[in-house]
């Protein structure tokens, strides 16, 4: 039988990195429903909630254990105790060979984990490779622990406990250093994980048209940020790279913002004429969950706050509080857990373009369940508006027939849009569209019909606070907007020194968006 070793520091850092890397894979595979479906079929078995919060608090611990481990190789040297029996050279070769095969992938998953967290322009390379290797360290943890556990069984558990004695235990001194350079890290960490964004001040009468092309001047002293976003459905590899830039006259905030998308989307679940009557073109909506007949979008979230997971909105789970009914699709829900308010700027390629705007929402404490309402979204709300609106063209929704609302007074306005790469305007007018009756519902089999009909030019009212337009060209959007930096209204955020915004991507998507774990902390120039 091989000799046992002196120090059981290894078997201390085996036992946590144990615990460490289960809780990093349960957490992980969480996280990776949002971009793998296929994973929801064990959602069961996986933690619901503030799940970016833990993963990262494990990324740290993990990422501690790593430098004492390293530490520890290098400054100890393993010696065995006395045994009748030369070692059992069979068994040492095969530990080294594990314990190097794990060492590589726990290394791997580390490092891609900390690259995803800073953003990468490769980051759909590195989260194939966080991913994988999170379950080969799985494999690892079974093939070189569980083979130590059945070789001295349950008399490894002796050697966790701190103890003074020389030769078997480890002294409290292990304990308090391992938990010493996980604080540390994570200070480091949550004190300087964002990017910084300064926005330059120009004067109040230089003029900006919000017309989603920078060509003033002022544009060029404001200095580009680069974020990198992965994680959205129809992009290029789920990655979209977002180029900001911000202005401010001590009065407003001027936002131009670039981002990759290769299509620009603009039908909005359109209706098509089938033998029982009309249906909503859809492949997800049913689910709230639409990846084909969609829109493109943009979102800018702000907050005072600039904690992990969008600032602690993001929960994550079909179910994440128990409170709150199961969601749809099985992702999560966005709501603050205080009494927080979280500024959400939506920007829509179909229903909100057109007004010139971006739907001002918020992200606040869980809404009330309304019953008969088909969807409930938790604490992602809308501000009020006092007039203005967009509706879809159908009476009750249903994932098989449905009763438009409306038909054109003109049959003729419908022609562009039977054309498969329109670029056609697809919004309706509610007053260029009649009640619908059967009597006037002649239209041919495959006919497409636009679904989202505008009852007014906007909103008005808190609704519309943010002014927005986007155009696309060459696989990019390009869009300018702006907002008083103080409206004066409780469910928006005043944008100072300090706050933090995300910045989400959608490619035709309703909410496979793009993501990026650091916030941008913004500070506004006085000069």
């Amino acid at each position: 039988m091989a000799k046992q070793p002196k120090s059981t520091l290894w078997i201390i850092l085996h036992s946590m990195a144990i615990v460490a890397v289960l809780c990093s894979l349960l957490t992980g595979l969480r996280i990776s429903t949002l971009t793998k479906p296929s994973i929801g079929n064990i959602e069961e078995l996986l933690p619901q909630g503030q799940i970016h919060d833990i993963h990262f608090f494990v990324a740290i611990v993990t990422s501690a254990i790593l430098l004492c481990y390293l530490f520890y190789k290098v400054t100890i040297k393993l010696k065995s105790t006395n045994s009748s029996s030369e070692p059992n050279k069979t068994s040492i070769s095969y530990h080294r060979v594990v314990t190097r095969i794990g060492s590589f992938f726990l290394t791997l998953m580390i490092l891609s984990g900390w690259i995803l967290f800073i953003g990468s322009d490769n980051a759909s390379i590195f989260r194939q490779a966080h991913f994988y290797s999170a379950f080969a360290i799985l494999l690892y943890i079974f093939f070189h622990a569980g083979v130590y556990l059945i070789t001295y069984g349950l008399k490894t558990s002796g050697y966790l406990l701190p103890n003074t004695r020389s030769g078997y235990r480890t002294s409290i001194f292990t304990y308090l250093s391992a938990g010493c350079v996980t604080l540390l890290l994570w200070i480091i960490v949550t004190n300087n994980s964002y990017h910084d964004l300064t926005i330059e001040k120009i004067r109040p009468e230089t003029f900006i048209n919000i017309d989603g092309i920078p060509k003033e001047s002022a544009w060029s002293s404001a200095t580009p940020l680069k974020i990198h976003t992965d994680g959205g459905a129809n992009f290029i590899d789920g990655s979209s790279t977002v180029n900001l830039r911000a202005l401010h006259n001590q009065q407003e905030i001027f936002f131009h913002i670039t981002w990759e998308d290769p299509t620009e989307s603009l039908k909005h679940l359109p209706l098509k004429k089938v033998d029982s009557g009309w249906e909503i073109q859809q492949q997800g909506f049913q689910n709230f969950n639409e990846t084909r007949h969609y829109e493109d979008k943009f979102a800018i979230l702000l907050s005072n706050s600039c904690d992990f997971g969008a600032s602690g909105t993001s929960h994550l789970g079909r179910k994440p509080s128990a409170q709150l009914p199961a969601n749809w699709h099985g992702k999560g829900y966005h709501y603050s857990s205080s009494d927080e308010i979280h500024d959400l700027w939506h920007w829509k390629a179909v229903r909100t373009n057109k007004m010139h705007l971006a739907d001002d929402n918020y992200v606040g404490k869980p809404d009330i369940v309304r019953p008969g309402a088909r969807r409930y979204t938790a604490g992602y709300l809308q501000d009020g508006k006092e007039s203005g609106a967009y509706l879809m063209n159908w009476e009750w929704y249903s994932s098989k027939n449905v009763t438009p609302k409306r038909l054109p007074k003109s049959p003729s306005s419908l022609t562009p849009y039977q054309n498969e790469d329109t670029k056609s305007d697809w919004t309706i007018s509610w007053f260029d569209y009649q009640p619908y009756t059967a009597e006037d519902d002649n239209y041919p089999i495959n006919t497409i019909m636009p679904s989202v009909l505008y009852t007014s030019n906007r909103f008005e009212g808190d609704r519309a606070d943010v002014r927005a337009y986007a155009v696309w060209q060459d696989g990019q959007w390009s869009m300018e907007m702006v907002r008083k930096l103080n409206t004066g209204s409780a469910l928006d955020v005043v944008i100072k020194d300090g706050i933090c915004l995300w910045v989400s991507a959608f490619d035709h998507s309703q909410i496979a968006h793009t993501r990026h774990a650091l916030p941008v902390k913004i500070k506004l120039a006085d000069q």
